[in-house]
């Protein structure tokens, strides 16, 4: 099939493989539908290969892995062909199936390659919902098509292995396809192509599987129509310039709660192990306790895995959240809702002589607007750091808002923390050096002792007056209230 190359080839292939379906089904003769059919199968292949070409995405392996998936699987097409209508041989398992089995592990590789290229790191909660979906699915395929091939009288054991080998294969590609849709990123126009060639395979592989069981399947059948979309798909998602995207590293985005239609879906997975226990009860057939006790045992044990990191990310996250609610943006101190907070509990609890010390900056203001706000923030995040260098462990240091800072010093004595609050002094009194700028500011700091059972709003007043005292005495001074 040949295209004319451009950002719409995707489009003119997706549109002509589809007049090539509909010819298949109104062409009278059957020799031109298998040959329009093996056509479609190989120009899936060509245009996957000249789609990598012209658009270059940054790991190319997956591409040419699925490449080779859609060969092998025109080639069991065409063996299928010439032996069912050419030899007129019926033969099962035939050489047809190697390649048609030969083409899933590819495709599921080339789907995982561009997964583990968008999102590289770990994805644990994309894992475990692929895994819950597959094994939901997993126990109804068991009920509708393993179960009857494995009790079939008339299938040696090579056909019923062959036979059991095609929803195995299709589970594995549906756990990838799930791996993909459910993980976080963009989804461009190639990544939706591509999920419907791969939608588009497990359908005509469901339905032929009941066909078989059931009435029959014959070369030609409408059922063809899907494994042939599937190809035209596949080509026309190669093509899409948006392929390169596929396999682009994605941002990293922070796990969120659980989607309505991802919640439904592993609601429905989870039910499937009972659903299908109910099914064979009402068929009337024997129940296989040991596979679906153990289909009931992995989606519970998948379950509680999920559930597990969902209290796990909310507990982070409210974490987080109690940290952003008490800390300064700027400066990683205590807000002055933590500052309020500590500074209640100290006096209410059973602690000893707890002093204050209230810092208001001198000098700041003028500096702030002279050399902007950006200086101004150096200057806080400077100031914050020699605190942080002259307190104990164990005390709390908030910044107020502004140029003003409180420092709480559990069991400590007036002495003790009047020489605390003069090394802060002798500290911001340091430069402060911003680029080629030198600036100097300083401290003024009220002090207070209070005991257990002081009014805290009264001994802040107390701090906040003798600090507004240390700064009329001069600034870069400590007052005792």
């Amino acid at each position: 099939m040949v295209l004319r190359f451009g950002r719409h080839a995707w489009s003119v292939f997706l549109a002509v493989s589809v007049l090539v379906v509909a010819a298949c089904f109104l062409a009278p003769w059957e020799p031109v539908k298998m040959v329009l059919s093996g056509l479609l199968g190989v120009s899936a292949v060509v245009a996957t290969v000249v789609g990598v070409a012209r658009h270059r995405p940054a790991v190319r392996w997956p591409w040419y892995g699925m490449a080779t998936g859609w060969l092998l699987f025109a080639a069991g097409d065409v063996i299928y062909w010439v032996q069912s209508s050419v030899l007129d041989r019926d033969v099962f398992p035939s050489i047809a199936d190697a390649f048609y089995l030969g083409s899933y592990p590819l495709l599921a590789g080339g789907l995982l390659g561009l997964v583990r290229a968008r999102r590289p790191g770990k994805d644990r909660p994309g894992l475990l919902d692929a895994l819950v979906l597959a094994t939901g699915a997993a126990m109804l395929s068991w009920v509708f098509l393993m179960e009857p091939y494995v009790h079939a009288s008339d299938l040696d054991v090579l056909a019923r292995a062959v036979s059991l080998a095609y929803p195995m294969a299709d589970l594995l590609l549906l756990a990838v396809l799930v791996r993909l849709t459910t993980g976080r990123g963009d989804q461009p126009p190639a990544y939706r192509l591509s999920v419907a060639a791969m939608v588009a395979m497990l359908v005509g592989d469901v339905v032929y599987g009941f066909m078989e069981l059931t009435s029959g399947y014959n070369a030609g059948d409408p059922i063809d129509a899907a494994w042939m979309l599937m190809y035209a798909f596949a080509g026309a998602a190669a093509l899409h310039p948006s392929m390169a995207d596929m396999s682009r590293l994605s941002p990293p985005v922070a796990e969120g709660p659980i989607g309505v239609r991802r919640l439904i879906a592993l609601a429905a997975a989870s039910l499937m192990a009972p659903a299908a226990l109910v099914i064979e009860w009402l068929r009337g057939t024997e129940i296989n306790i040991p596979v679906i006790v153990s289909g009931c045992v992995i989606l519970f044990l998948l379950v509680i895995a999920r559930l597990h990191g969902l209290v796990v990310l909310l507990t982070d996250t409210l974490k987080s959240t109690e940290v952003q609610a008490s800390t300064d943006q700027l400066t990683g101190l205590a807000n002055r809702r933590r500052f309020h907070t500590c500074w209640q509990q100290s006096l209410t609890g059973e602690v000893g002589p707890t002093a204050l010390l209230y810092i208001d900056l001198d000098g700041f203001k003028p500096v702030n607007d002279k050399l902007g706000h950006d200086a101004g923030d150096n200057i806080l995040l400077g100031v914050a750091d020699r605190l942080r260098g002259v307190v104990r462990a164990g005390d709390v240091i908030a910044r107020l808002g502004g140029d003003e800072f409180a420092v709480i010093l559990p069991w400590t004595d007036d002495r003790t923390a009047g020489a605390i609050a003069e090394r802060i002094v002798q500290e911001l009194a340091q430069p402060f050096e911003l680029g080629e700028r030198t600036v100097y500011i300083g401290a003024s700091i009220g002090v207070i002792t209070a005991a257990q059972g002081d009014n805290p709003n009264a001994q802040l007043r107390r701090a906040d007056t003798a600090m507004y005292a240390a700064k009329g005495a001069g600034r870069g001074r400590v007052h005792h209230g």
